[in-house]
């Protein structure tokens, strides 16, 4: 079949020039040297007959062919890519492979355990790495990571994504050192110092739409919070299921003061392993451990739409 020379390998740097619209850049995420992008720039303009970038200023701007050419041909190398990744079949019993899953600190708190359980059951050899959002987020992008589970609002639009749980939002204190009556109302919650997880928290934004601004006594780890807090009088607004299924009697838990939405979390995976038999098992893995939880919501029928 004759495509007139023009090589998949043309197609990744036109892509990614198509993408920067700088030569240099291009090279340096190809791992290519910037004489071979323009030798192949070069080229594509020859078969394409159009000069595809165009030097305007001290930049280059893409020509109207160019542009028209930017979602086929993205289109075309992630179906490649796609292609490239699949493998005939996947068992799980035998899978030596290791996994790269980001969390946040509050996900890893109540989904890791449970989930490591499940994966040692049904695959004794594989290895499981778990990273934290102060990672490198953009390994994700270049497909460094297996699967993210996260709050839905920071994740990437076109890579693919499932909704798998909510959470509410309450307010914590120290039941003995406290003092606070029984349901904390806005005054008390505004007045009040706050314990601050170091990871930042999506309410923040919300509250700060509310007019609210928290006056921060201290930053601490996430999952340290509830240990923390006791023996303080200060008030730290949580994801419930951060509380777990213990003894919480030395704990003052209380609804927000104010209506605020339930943060949903789901799990995301690059848009080239949507097909990969691996990437669909652990996926499936994942959603059966979100559902047992019990101390969060399920998600329903109308977050899919998401």
């Amino acid at each position: 079949m004759n495509f007139k020379g023009l090589e998949i390998r043309h197609l990744a740097i036109l892509d990614m020039l198509l993408g920067e619209r700088h030569v240099g850049r291009a090279a340096q995420n190809l791992n290519l040297s910037q004489p071979a992008v323009s030798n192949s720039l070069a080229w594509l303009r020859r078969h394409f007959d159009d000069p595809l970038l165009v030097r305007v200023g001290n930049s280059l701007r893409l020509t109207p062919f160019a542009e028209s050419l930017r979602a086929p041909v993205r289109a075309l190398l992630l179906e490649f890519q796609s292609i490239a990744a699949t493998r005939p079949r996947f068992v799980a019993e035998e899978a030596t492979s290791h996994l790269r899953i980001l969390m946040s600190e509050y996900v890893a708190g109540i989904l890791l355990g449970p989930l490591l359980a499940a994966i040692a059951r049904a695959a004794p050899r594989m290895t499981v790495e778990c990273v934290g959002v102060e990672s490198d987020v953009n390994e994700f992008q270049r497909g460094k990571v297996d699967l993210m589970v996260l709050p839905w609002e920071i994740m990437y639009e076109h890579h693919g994504r499932e909704p798998l749980f909510r959470d509410r939002w309450v307010c914590l204190g120290c039941a003995r050192a406290g003092g606070w009556p029984e349901t904390i109302d806005r005054d008390t919650y505004i007045r009040a110092r706050h314990l601050l997880p170091v990871q930042p928290q999506s309410i923040t934004a919300d509250l700060q739409a509310l007019g609210i601004e928290r006056d921060v006594a201290a930053c601490v780890p996430y999952a340290l919070i509830p240990d923390i807090i006791v023996g303080t009088p200060w008030l730290a607004t949580v994801p419930f299921g951060l509380l777990g299924e213990g003894d919480r009697s030395h704990l003052h838990v209380s609804d927000l003061p104010f209506p605020m939405k339930p943060q949903l979390f789901g799990q995301q995976w690059h848009v080239e392993a949507e097909r990969d038999p691996q990437t669909i098992w652990l996926r499936g893995i994942v959603r059966d451990v979100a559902n047992a939880l019990h101390l969060v919501e399920p998600v329903g029928p109308e977050d899919h739409g998401k």
